[in-house]
């Protein structure tokens, strides 16, 4: 084989392997958009999983999972979702960019830890340390995500190539990720007024994911 034609093979299997994690990356945001508004439901109507006081017992082993499974779902499917932002901005090797993408790996990772935790929580023996664990892992990977889309939407701003249009919704992004970090702290609150501003931040929250995948997929077809 010659040198170009292996220079050409490599540069296929590269731009292949590109087109698959951005595929990846739209699926993902699809699939964070129901999850964060699936958060409003479980709030409003769920009952609880666990006793109201420490050490926070499991009642509900099951729905225990599935509820946590959602949220830490949730988180990861976005850190997917932001780890294609940069590429999608066309803003790609700068200094922010790469440290979006680095944030929104890292907040993926604590947030795949928290899923791993979120089932050894049924576990009796191993309950109390699994559920502190899965509530520091998941609001690190929140924290972290909030951080990573937020250089996004800083670096949004500077790319001339980013539309306007484009630039404003990543800001929403950015907007709606911290927000949602309040919401989850009200959630827990005795304010029913907290709760429902938890439960709006929620479907808003999704909202904004759903408009994201729909305009970056629309983006990468042209």
């Amino acid at each position: 084989m010659s040198p170009v034609a292996t220079v050409d093979a490599s540069n296929d299997r590269s731009q292949s392997r590109a087109s698959e994690r951005s595929w990846f990356g739209h699926v993902a945001a699809y699939l964070a958009a129901p999850l964060w508004a699936l958060q409003a439901v479980i709030w409003l109507a769920a009952p609880k999983v666990q006793e109201a006081t420490a050490p926070f017992a499991i009642t509900k082993p099951l729905l225990f999972v599935l509820f946590w499974l959602s949220i830490a779902g949730a988180v990861a499917f976005s850190a997917a979702g932001a780890r294609q932002i940069p590429r999608i901005i066309q803003g790609v090797g700068s200094r922010v960019s790469r440290w979006a993408k680095v944030l929104a790996t890292i907040a993926l990772c604590l947030a795949s830890g928290a899923t791993v935790s979120v089932v050894a929580a049924v576990v009796r023996g191993i309950q109390g340390l699994a559920i502190g664990l899965m509530t520091n892992l998941l609001n690190g990977a929140l924290l972290v995500l909030a951080l990573s889309v937020s250089l996004s939407a800083l670096l949004a701003w500077r790319v001339d190539r980013a539309p306007r249009s484009t630039s404003i919704l990543v800001t929403a992004l950015a907007v709606a990720t911290i927000a949602m970090i309040a919401a989850i702290l009200a959630s827990g609150s005795q304010s029913v007024i907290g709760l429902y501003v938890a439960v709006a931040v929620a479907v808003i929250n999704g909202i904004v994911w759903f408009v994201w995948a729909r305009a970056s997929a629309t983006g990468r077809r042209r």
